[in-house]
């Protein structure tokens, strides 16, 4: 049998599990080499060795940077007991898919002993430190995070966010890392849009940022990435200066307003409408959600003008179909709505049947078909300067809401849930009737493209014809 002295027993814990000071003290492990660096990478132990208390790090997809925050997090939280760290996400869904995962997982590789509440997605160290998920896509998310003092925040795919990235950290995350003399981190990869706090703190003009960046092709546990790459780009047809490819896969910022999805200019935003003259209707569009928030957004078109008005909106997580009953029964009692509809996707459709049955709300189901379509008709709406926002809310998606990759659909990595509430509002009004001169030819058109035009848009806005209305009869 082989004999082992005390120090060789001595050297091969340092190797596995770190300085032998950390045994002294089981709750603070203030220097200890912790096993999991061994599989980080020089770019990933740069970004958390970084002694800056604000930093960025600015990378392509499939760079390892939200691995890093796993470890960042579990690093800080561990050598500091009793203290909370938070991982913050533009919706909880969206945390909780990104990170509550990659900690179970570490938690099984390492042995860590985490206590997971699934419920409120917060793991609990054995020192008393805590790693908490949060979401930030509307104003009672953000309202959970104050009150606490936080040794580490991270925040997760920031190009996501709209404006309100600035009040989340100069109003609620700054003032709660004083007591800890905490960080702030932020990370992502570039938006279409270019701007917002994230963009300036990772291109020089926030200075007091520390900036790290790297791409997928840093990463040595994609070994592959660059022959992957190169297939990707021969089958996506993207050139060397293909906005797509510079974001998403070399981590620049590349404005490209073709990837946005909604486009409006200063000529869309109003601050009244003319009631005083002309007599409105009012529609509610509902987008249905619970982690994801529930959105509802009122429009308003009178059938003698050519407008659409987006008047009002709400937006809120965590509803419960009474909730959103009564907030429904709010707005109607101040705009006596001609039209109701919600998306009935998902267990959309039972909730709307509760609230015809059990509430006597007459809601119908939202128009979901030809989406795509319908989206190029609202931009052309509001091209034509035909949509007027008064209510400026739904701005902070439309700043930031791209399609993805093949164009077919929205990035889910953007919040789209008052702009789908607006879309099935849109779709209900009928300011598209108003008939200024039967021989008018809009600015831009000759008279046979405005041809085409209205027809597809008589196609589209054509009722479903249903089989009994078909001219074939049994035999």
């Amino acid at each position: 049998m082989k004999q082992y002295d005390a120090d060789s027993i001595l050297q091969e814990y340092v190797r596995r599990f770190g300085d032998t000071t950390s045994l002294e003290d089981t709750r603070e492990l203030g220097h200890r080499t912790f096993k999991w660096r061994n599989d980080l990478f020089d770019y990933q132990l740069g970004f958390i060795d970084d002694e800056s208390q604000i930093k960025t790090a600015l990378c392509s997809r499939r760079s390892g940077k939200t691995y890093a925050s796993c470890y960042y997090l579990l690093e800080e939280a561990s050598r500091h007991p009793d203290i909370i760290c938070a991982y913050i996400a533009l919706t909880r869904r969206s945390a909780k898919r990104l990170m509550w995962t990659e900690l179970k997982r570490a938690d099984r590789k390492y042995m860590l002993n985490i206590k997971f509440n699934n419920a409120e997605l917060v793991a609990e160290l054995k020192n008393g430190s805590q790693i908490i998920l949060a979401g930030a896509d509307d104003e009672a998310e953000v309202d959970k995070l104050r009150g606490s003092a936080y040794r580490l925040v991270i925040i997760d795919e920031a190009a996501s966010f709209g404006p309100h990235l600035s009040v989340l950290i100069e109003e609620v995350l700054e003032p709660a890392l004083v007591d800890h003399n905490g960080t702030l981190a932020m990370i992502g990869t570039p938006a279409a849009h270019c701007s917002g706090i994230f963009y300036e703190a990772t291109t020089g003009i926030r200075p007091e940022y520390s900036t790290h960046s790297w791409t997928i092709m840093e990463n040595p546990h994609i070994p592959h990435a660059e022959e992957w790459l190169a297939k990707r780009r021969k089958q996506k047809r993207w050139a060397d200066d293909n906005p797509i490819y510079l974001r998403e896969w070399r981590g620049k910022w590349v404005r490209s307003d073709d990837s946005l999805i909604y486009k409006y200019g200063e000529e869309n935003l109003v601050e009244s409408m003319p009631t005083d003259e002309f007599d409105f209707e009012y529609c509610l569009g509902i987008d249905l959600g619970y982690e994801d928030a529930t959105a509802l957004v009122v429009g308003a078109f009178c059938r003698n003008l050519p407008d659409f008005y987006i008047v009002d909106s709400f937006k809120k997580s965590h509803m419960l179909p009474v909730d959103i009953a009564a907030k429904v029964r709010e707005m109607d009692a101040t705009y006596n709505f001609t039209t109701m509809v919600a998306d009935t996707g998902g267990l959309g459709k039972s909730i709307v049947e509760e609230f015809r049955k059990r509430y006597s709300l007459p809601l119908k189901a939202a128009e979901k078909r030809n989406k795509g379509s319908y989206i190029e008709l609202l931009n052309d709406d509001l091209a034509t300067g035909k949509v007027r926002v008064l209510d400026q809310s739904i701005l902070a998606e439309w700043d930031v809401l791209q399609w993805d990759e093949d164009r077919r659909k929205e990035d889910a990595r953007f919040d789209n849930h008052l702009s789908d509430a607006c879309l099935y509002a849109w779709r209900e009004s009928r300011h598209y009737t108003f008939q200024e001169d039967e021989n008018y030819i809009p600015e831009g058109f000759n008279e046979e493209e405005f041809k085409i035009m209205q027809r597809l848009e008589d196609k589209l806005y054509a009722p479903e014809k249903s089989w009994w209305d078909s001219e074939w009869t049994l035999n």
